[in-house]
């Protein structure tokens, strides 16, 4: 099974940036939020087991299609976050594709299933608007119209044999339209049903490669991703006040960010100092902290943080983020949430660059217990 914890990306979830100017989406697995699924109706193993009778029983399982008539079928779901798409409505897309593939057969699911060795001949997909979580109710999100009907015999008999030869078969869905709706709709995710009619057939959709053996990205195969294209945003028409604000928070970034560069250099540089000297590192340890714990409002960083809350807490009194399209967070609904990704990102920039102009900055910043605080320093480039 595949699966991303919404939990653990909250924090990076007010991070998204917005997409003014942008004209290509790509939302796959590496996107907080996606998340894949197998949902079983029936299973014979151990006895007496749960019919195939419509009512699902089982998710946790590698995306696939799977029908054994009156014994078991899986319903591959995925689901993907619209985060980067929020502002858009149907009306400023281009096109919007799901790209998915075949990338292995299944012979059997265990004791009481067994399938013909070949992949779907059909396979029939649905869309419907998600919450970011699979659950056995999504199994059953095939009403209406299909998104679209995949006939895989002109491709000719598809089992393991052949995909050792042409590798993994990729197949294009347009999903302009349902994409479209879900927008206008305000849907936080498109989630997406794989199913087949073909009896007997059991049809790996994943990136696990022959069998579902070794690392993912065997063979070459991929999880399926969405590739959203859109008209191009022009350029925005503020008001004064949002004119304004605008430009305060790009001054705020600014300044945000050389305070921090000025803190933390001075803080390595003290610690490699007063190694040199052979001198313990207690007093670089307490300078350090004197500057950099942000849990401290005392701190000079904690102040800067409180100057630059207060600065667009003032110069945008009266505008939304929404007022001037959401800069850096594109889920914030209050200025103060704007501020905090501004910080946020500024951050996470000037760590990225001090660790490039320190080579040992993990082990500096460590030095002086500030390795949490300051985790991007010690992160691999």
């Amino acid at each position: 099974m595949y699966r991303r914890s919404l939990t653990s990306c909250l924090g990076v979830l007010l991070f998204l940036a917005p997409p003014a100017m942008a004209d290509i989406f790509n939302i796959d697995e590496s996107d907080c939020g996606t998340i894949y699924d197998g949902i079983l109706d029936g299973f014979p193993f151990p006895p007496p087991g749960a019919p195939q009778d419509g009512t699902p029983d089982f998710t946790g399982n590698a995306l696939a299609v799977a029908l054994q008539s009156g014994v078991t079928e899986e319903r591959g779901v995925a689901e993907y976050p619209l985060d980067e798409l929020a502002g858009f409505g149907s009306g400023d897309l281009v096109s919007a594709t799901l790209t998915f593939n075949i990338d292995d057969v299944i012979a059997t699911f265990g004791p009481g299933t067994s399938f013909d060795g070949t992949a779907a001949e059909t396979l029939v997909l649905f869309s419907y608007s998600g919450n970011g979580t699979v659950e056995l109710a999504d199994f059953n999100n095939v009403a209406g119209s299909p998104l679209d009907v995949i006939d895989t015999t002109s491709l000719g008999l598809i089992d393991d044999t052949s995909l050792a030869s042409s590798g993994p078969l990729q197949f294009e869905v347009d999903i302009t339209t349902p994409l479209g709706n879900l927008l206008d709709a305000s849907a936080t995710h498109i989630g997406i049903v794989f199913t087949t009619n073909d009896n007997l057939s059991a049809t790996s959709l994943d990136n696990l490669g022959d069998g579902g053996a070794g690392p993912p990205g065997v063979n070459g195969a991929i999880m399926p991703f969405l590739t959203v294209e859109t008209v191009a945003a022009g350029v925005p028409l503020f008001g004064k006040d949002e004119l304004g604000c605008q430009k305060a928070i790009g001054k705020a970034g600014g300044k945000y960010s050389r305070t921090l560069q000025k803190l933390l250099t001075k803080c390595l540089d003290s610690v490699l100092a007063d190694t040199a000297k052979g001198k313990p590192l207690t007093k670089a340890t307490a300078k350090c902290l004197a500057s950099l714990d942000a849990g401290n409002p005392d701190s000079k960083l904690g102040k800067t943080a409180a100057k630059t809350d207060a600065m667009l807490g003032k110069k945008c009194e009266g505008v939304s983020p929404a007022d001037i399209n959401a800069p850096c967070a594109a889920s914030a609904t209050t200025i103060g949430e704007t501020s905090a990704c501004i910080q946020a990102q500024h951050s996470e920039a000037v760590q990225a660059a001090v660790r490039n102009e320190y080579a040992d900055a993990c082990a500096l910043i460590s030095a002086v217990g500030l390795s949490t605080e300051f985790a991007e320093l010690c992160t691999a480039p």
